[in-house]
């Protein structure tokens, strides 16, 4: 089981989405601001991108060696899909609600950076300025 989902927030059909897992977005998802305790790794943007997801927040993970916590930025600027991560030490990796809460942003991809989203900024005015773009774009 990949764990549950909270819905934070709703504006038009789109929903800041909260989880402890990447892997917890289901195709109800799809389109939504997912705010998750995973890494922004690799793997995880090869998730985000096969379940469609309209933009992400996750964690760096302490960046690793050459950037490995947000190695999945590139593939989510690819498919269209704006990503920022929150320094490891300042919300709890694995824990979606720590950092929807407390999350502090390290760093964002390169169509984050486009949308305003930057470093210093908390994940709820990251994942606010993420929804109010999403349903502008769709209206």
């Amino acid at each position: 089981m990949a764990g549950t989902t909270t819905i934070i927030k709703q504006s038009g059909n789109r929903k800041i989405v909260v989880a402890d897992s990447v892997t917890a977005a289901t195709d109800e998802n799809r389109g939504d601001i997912l705010v998750c305790g995973s890494h922004c790794g690799a793997n995880v943007g090869q998730i985000a991108v096969a379940g469609k997801i309209g933009a992400m927040i996750g964690n760096d993970a302490g960046m690793g060696r050459n950037n490995a916590g947000v190695s999945g930025f590139d593939i989510c600027d690819v498919h269209g899909i704006p990503v920022a991560a929150v320094a490891s030490m300042s919300a709890m990796i694995g824990s979606g609600v720590s950092t929807y809460e407390e999350g502090t942003v390290s760093a964002v991809n390169i169509l984050a950076a486009k949308l305003g989203v930057s470093k210093g900024m908390s994940a709820k005015n990251a994942a606010a300025i993420f929804l109010e773009t999403l349903v502008k774009k769709i209206s």
